[in-house]
């Protein structure tokens, strides 16, 4: 089956019927040009600034797949510039063909408009020569927005042709929204302004509200003031009184652009969908005594949306989908809400990768979203069932796991972001099937109740996490992943209960006799290594049935039920240490002892003395170094620790012989052949180690740091330094943070 072409629509406030006419026009042509739409559709139009609404900005990031063949770009529906520009950018960066709707000419991209002008015209002209109105307010949209001044123009064309008067006062711009008509409205109702005998509105929502206020202050529409909108909403039509408003061709707009789009991309000519042209429509608000008829089908639809968002506002859904512990029980609880989506035909719910690990560890303070980012679907629901959510993650840029499957028809998918603050979740598909429709605002609520609920769900989860983590910190050892001396203790009681009386238990022990001395020879992080090589040894050469953990530092604890264990144990033990193969400074790490105690299940016996009979039975002893024997080897293990601490002391050969009571050559050759380096060299290694620790954790002096460390001589401290390190302390500061070794 071919590959259909995917056409992105960057769209917000789909909800509303201007956007909605749009969009059906734009997935009526893509469906009858045999093509998917995948709808970028944030939830908010981004006119205020809060980090809720800025977190849905990551959404636009999809933009950047591969999977797009152009997009259709409805740039006036987005307030802020910012934002404009940030989608901008991302269009640019995509490399793929962009249609604008409704803009004036761009440098970058192709756009396609409707005549907004001569339409405005007719509905001015409707005032002046039906209702003999002459001085008429106009209140248009946002300054330099097309669809602002093309509808301005065209109210000056019909006053102009009237020879009415049309100058500066007699107009200004607004926002196509609530505040522009109010801050209108209470200059009117104050007297502050002239009242005029009536007002085009550019658009209808600036028309209902003017209506609202004028009303509630006792002007009356249209007797008083007449009022008129555009885009003949259906808010408008069951307004009291309705809204006189004009029906632009906004499906025709959407068609025409999706058609113009698909001719740059494959050089070919789609065929057209039919025609739904504009016009009037009339109202009471202007002074007609018309009652305008809803759509069919629309009054079915409100009464239908109406029970559902009174079930939405006064149902369960928030506190079921919040109140549980987990991911696949909220996506099983969300199914049951579905319902509320009027003529949903498929759903699908996918998160980032980044949100389901945030679950487990919160390793990021913000969670995030970049395009490619690993998905996991944990929803998908058709109409009447639930669906087999994909079982492996999918990368962002395949956008949804649908647009891989093959389908003998078109699908087109709103997308929009699932977040709580500024933290980013994942996001949602919602399709209508073979219907050219779009989401009503209840779907902004319940979306709402889902992100509300995914970030309950990640707190949960997140603090039952690391309450587990906790517990388990608080008995297993957090080097060796062994029981810890708690751990054990939980468990010797555990046994000592739960056993039938007289049942023998026998706690060994292991005493790793070699790790001081491998301390002082290697330092702690070697001593750590090695401890935890003999964990999983000693873990290997138990049994499944016994317990085992570390007691302390060096000393670790097996309790087993099984009689004369000891012996089998150790001669395991021998075997696997043996072949550990330790040599050099690390062989006398591999010395160690075994030690048994036993006693009887119910007899009272306490760990911590049962642990201590043991290390004193000792039974068997393992040496693998003769370096044990000698009776300087814990002395030169001190002097070295003593030189580690104080470098810059002036430590000279003979007088740490004399102190010894040895010769210098003596003490030169038994301390290299145990730490592998001569006095002076470990020395001066503990000099540069302590030298690059002050060059990096304070701001002082080479020179101070040279004297500090021991060195008289700047110059003698540096020809040290730079033949250790690879370059100068200077060099060497300003590098930090970065790579050294290839820097200097």
């Amino acid at each position: 089956m071919r590959k259909r072409l995917l056409i992105g629509a960057v769209i917000t406030d789909c909800h509303i019927d201007f956007q909605k006419e749009i969009l059906r026009g734009i997935i009526s042509q893509a469906f009858k040009s045999s093509c998917d739409v995948a709808v970028i559709a944030p939830l908010h139009n981004f006119f205020s600034d809060s980090p809720h609404k800025n977190a849905e900005k990551a959404i636009f990031d999809l933009i950047l797949s591969d999977r797009f063949a152009g997009f259709l770009y409805d740039r006036n529906s987005f307030y802020r510039p910012e934002i404009r520009d940030y989608i901008e950018s991302l269009l640019k960066r995509s490399g793929k063909p962009v249609m604008l709707l409704d803009c004036n000419d761009h440098k970058s991209f192709e756009t396609t408009s409707v005549d907004d002008t001569s339409a405005f015209e007719a509905i001015t002209d409707h005032l002046i020569d039906v209702h003999g109105k002459k001085h008429i307010f106009c209140l248009t949209g946002p300054r330099n927005a097309h669809i602002s001044e093309s509808r301005l123009e065209g109210w000056k064309a019909s006053m102009k042709k009237h020879s009415l008067s049309c100058d500066r006062s007699m107009y200004e711009y607004g926002d196509f929204w609530h505040n522009a008509a109010d801050d209108l409205a209470k200059r009117i109702i104050s007297g502050k302004m002239q009242r005029p005998e009536a007002i085009v509105c550019g658009n209808d929502v600036m028309a209902i509200r003017l209506t609202d206020a004028f009303m509630a202050a006792g002007i009356r529409v249209p007797e008083d003031i007449a009022v008129t909108g555009y885009d003949s909403s259906e808010e408008g039509l069951r307004s009291e009184p309705s809204i006189t408003s004009y029906s632009r061709p906004n499906f025709q707009l959407g068609a025409e652009a999706f058609r113009r789009l698909y001719r740059i991309i494959t050089g070919k000519i789609c065929s057209r969908v039919p025609n739904e042209n504009g016009g009037i429509r009339l109202g009471r608000s202007c002074g007609c005594c018309v009652t305008p008829t809803v759509r069919p089908g629309s009054a079915r639809a409100d009464k239908v949306n109406t029970g559902f968002e009174n079930e939405l506002l006064y149902g369960d859904m928030l506190f079921d989908i919040t109140n549980v512990q987990d991911i696949p029980t909220f996506a099983d609880r969300l199914d049951n809400y579905t319902f509320l989506l009027y003529k949903m035909s498929r759903l699908c719910i996918c998160l980032t990768n980044k949100f389901i690990e945030s679950t487990h560890s919160d390793t990021a303070s913000v969670l995030n979203f970049r395009y490619g980012d690993e998905m996991t679907e944990i929803m998908a629901k058709s109409t009447v069932m639930r669906e087999n959510a994909a079982k492996e993650p999918f990368s962002s840029n395949d956008l949804l796991p649908v647009f891989n499957t093959e389908r003998s028809f078109p699908s087109a998918y709103y997308i929009s972001p699932l977040h709580y603050n500024d933290n980013f979740f994942g996001y949602a598909g919602i399709s209508f099937g073979k219907e050219p429709l779009s989401f009503r605002s209840i779907y902004l609520q319940w979306i709402n109740y889902v992100n509300v609920a995914l970030e309950h769900v990640r707190l949960k989860m997140l603090m039952n996490n690391t309450i587990a983590v906790t517990n388990r910190a608080l008995i297993y050892d957090e080097h060796t992943g062994l029981l810890n001396r708690s751990g054990i203790e939980k468990e010797f009681a555990l046994l000592n209960s739960h056993n039938a009386p007289d049942t023998q238990i026998d706690i060994i022990t292991i005493e790793l006799s070699g790790i001081k001395k491998a301390y002082y020879q290697s330092g702690e992080e070697k001593c750590r290594k090695l401890i935890r090589t003999f964990a999983e040894t000693i873990s290997a050469s138990a049994s499944n049935d016994e317990i085992c953990g570390l007691w302390g530092d060096s000393t670790f604890c097996i309790i087993t039920r099984s009689r004369d264990r000891a012996e089998h144990f150790s001669n395991s033990l021998f075997s696997r240490v043996k072949s550990m193969k330790l040599s050099g400074s690390d062989s006398s790490a591999g010395d160690f002892s075994v030690g048994v105690f036993s006693f009887t299940a119910g007899s009272g016996a306490q760990a911590s003395d049962a642990v201590y009979k043991s290390t004193v039975n000792r039974i068997y002893t393992y040496v693998t170094s003769e370096n044990t024997s000698s009776p300087q080897f814990e002395k030169l293990c001190m002097l070295r620790s003593r030189i580690m601490k104080n470098p810059e002391r002036p430590w000279k050969i003979s007088e740490i012989a004399d102190s010894l009571y040895l010769s210098k050559s003596y003490l030169q050759k038994t301390y290299k052949a145990y730490f592998n380096y001569s006095i002076i060299e470990e020395m001066i290694l503990f000099r540069i180690e302590k030298a690059k620790k002050l060059l990096l954790q304070t701001d002082r002096t080479v020179t101070d740091i040279a004297r500090d460390c021991g060195y008289s001589s700047y110059n003698y401290f540096v020809r040290q330094f730079r033949s250790c390190e690879g370059c100068s302390p200077s060099d060497y500061r300003r590098n930090t943070g970065k790579d050294t070794d290839n820097e200097c």
